[in-house]
């Protein structure tokens, strides 16, 4: 099942300000090497909502040389599906579809008016410690920083998870006192679980419009009014923030180029400084009009992974992640989403996101930054730290 929910943010999830998906009616899970061909041909077949997640290990799709290394947490490396109920929230109405009658969804909305929110609970706090030394991190760094002084990259997005073993949660609850962001999503596929509260967006289909929003540049939240104001600012005037935006907007800008009506890209927000709740980020937003010769799937496979989460060009840091980096992503940095009927759709980047096993009693809190050649080791270290910050008043 799935949850997603934008909370006040206008620029979240586009179809509803929250939108449910439960029970299976069909799906999509290959059992072996699959393209996203194949998931625009499943989509076609059924043409409904199919709602899933695409997970970082594609990368040995797409670019086999690389590793195939499966998500820790148990999730497939491809997995949609149609729901049997679509619960679609707006400020004014709910929308209720299912594969049933009318007299079931009216019986559905009833039970759902005559329920109680419930407060998250618990008493002993996340314990998530990082699996990397502080001084191996920084050694990795300055490594990286050396590929780019001899020309091998510009940027690459260096990552490394927290991790807490033989921990019991309540998924629900802990998802519950997650910061709400623009995309934010539960999700669950049997025993896995994401509990994302990402806020950025990888990819955006309506109709022919196609739109990009990566986000590179973190600032912390200031104590006061005036000191967010500081911080908003130094954040707009870093050269190495500035540098580590623009080097992933010209690759997406190559990346959408691909698939777009000639001279239809264009960068409608260069960055942009959005605010959320224990941070400052920097935003652009590209855009283009899908050549009518080419699918949604000619769009994946032109643009995934995103950028923000690899760097540029994107062949070699994905053979540089492969080599530094030695844990798979999984569904860390891939994506979650959902498909409409008409074939849109609006897919998340998963960050800012717990991955839990209730199996394994395994819970992994990924994290990254752009490394570029304006960066201090010590400082994106410091960056890491602080997008754990907003896991720190969480109970389990």
């Amino acid at each position: 099942m799935a949850f997603f929910y934008r909370g006040p943010y206008s620029h979240g999830w586009q179809c509803a300000q929250a939108l449910l998906g439960a029970g299976v009616v069909h799906q999509f899970l290959p059992q072996g090497p699959t393209s996203f061909q194949d998931l625009y041909h499943w989509h076609q077949t059924h043409n409904d909502w199919a709602i899933g997640h695409i997970s970082y290990s594609c990368v040995s799709i797409l670019w086999p040389s690389l590793r195939h290394r499966p998500c820790w947490s148990g999730f497939p490396d491809v997995y949609f599906f149609v729901p049997e109920v679509l619960i679609k929230l707006h400020e004014d109405r709910v929308e209720i579809g299912l594969y049933g009658s009318a007299t079931e969804a009216e019986n559905m909305f009833r039970d759902i008016c005559q329920l109680h929110p419930t407060s998250p609970h618990g008493q002993q706090g996340l314990q998530l410690k990082p699996t990397i030394a502080k001084k191996h991190y920084l050694q990795h760094v300055q490594d990286i920083q050396q590929h780019i002084k001899r020309g091998d990259c510009y940027e690459l997005n260096f990552c490394f998870p927290f991790v807490q073993h033989s921990v019991k949660i309540s998924p629900v609850s802990v998802f519950q006192q997650l910061p709400i962001a623009p995309f934010s999503a539960f999700y669950r596929w049997y025993d896995a679980y994401l509990l994302c509260a990402s806020p950025e967006r990888y990819l955006s289909k309506q109709g022919s419009s196609l739109t990009m929003q990566p986000m590179k540049g973190t600032m912390p939240r200031g104590q006061n009014a005036a000191e967010d104001d500081q911080h908003k600012h130094a954040l707009m005037l870093s050269p190495k923030e500035r540098a580590e935006n623009t080097i992933v907007v010209d690759l997406i800008r190559n990346d959408l180029a691909h698939t777009a009506i000639p001279g239809s890209v264009r960068v409608t927000e260069w960055l942009g400084i959005y605010t959320y709740p224990t941070v400052h980020q920097m935003v652009s937003t590209i855009c283009s009009e899908l050549d009518p010769k080419f699918t949604f799937a000619d769009v994946l496979a032109t643009t995934f992974p995103m950028g923000s989460m690899t760097g540029a060009p994107k062949k070699r840091v994905l053979e540089l992640i492969d080599h530094y980096e030695s844990w798979p992503r999984g569904l860390y940095s891939g994506t979650i989403g959902y498909i409409t009927p008409n074939g849109d759709l609006d897919l998340n980047v998963v960050i800012r996101s717990l991955l839990y096993n209730s199996i394994q009693q395994q819970l992994i809190y990924p994290i990254g930054s752009g490394i570029t050649h304006y960066s201090d080791p010590k400082e994106e270290w410091e960056e890491c730290m602080l997008k754990t910050r907003q896991l720190a008043h969480i109970c389990n």
